[in-house]
């Protein structure tokens, strides 16, 4: 006696949910691992931004024998170079950052950047949302008195997230 064998082409049900869950499942972790080679990439771009700064700064500093400050923005000269890490994150510091420190390394004749690097995040640079970049100054300069003898740059990395970064010069 035969027994007749059913041509059987195809997949069941039940194993294409199973193949279509396990695809689920390992495209979410991709999709994990994507947002957190994004957050990286940014931190990384930051850090870069900050180097490019505080270099342009020890430019300003050789040529002026001090650094960028404006009578017009009194709130920025009200960082106290005796505190723990240097400025706070506010929306006043985020200002100076537009407002003093972009004009003085972006315009003049001699120009130390060609634009004022901005937040991947917050390129409007606002207080309200996380990632901004802020400049505060002491202006108590012995060698200069329109310029400031000390500087804070102060900014926020998305893996460490609600930790200052500070970069200090004097």
């Amino acid at each position: 006696m035969k027994i007749k064998k059913e041509n059987l082409l195809g997949f069941t049900l039940v194993e294409l949910l199973v193949v279509i869950s396990i695809i689920g499942l390992l495209s979410s972790f991709a999709v994990v691992s994507l947002n957190t080679a994004r957050a990286k990439a940014r931190d990384a771009l930051r850090k870069g931004d900050m180097a490019q700064i505080r270099t342009a700064l020890n430019l300003y500093y050789d040529d002026h024998l001090g650094y960028p400050t404006s009578a017009a923005s009194p709130d920025c000269d009200n960082w106290v170079a005796t505190e723990p890490y240097g400025a706070t994150l506010d929306q006043a510091g985020a200002d100076c950052y537009s407002l003093v420190l972009g004009p003085a390394l972006t315009g003049g004749t001699r120009p130390y950047l060609g634009s004022l690097p901005k937040d991947p995040r917050n390129p409007g640079n606002q207080i309200a949302t996380q990632g901004q970049f802020i400049y505060r100054y002491v202006s108590n300069n012995p060698l200069n008195s329109l310029y400031a003898s000390e500087y804070a740059i102060a900014y926020q990395l998305e893996e460490n997230s609600g930790v200052d970064q500070i970069i200090r010069g004097w």
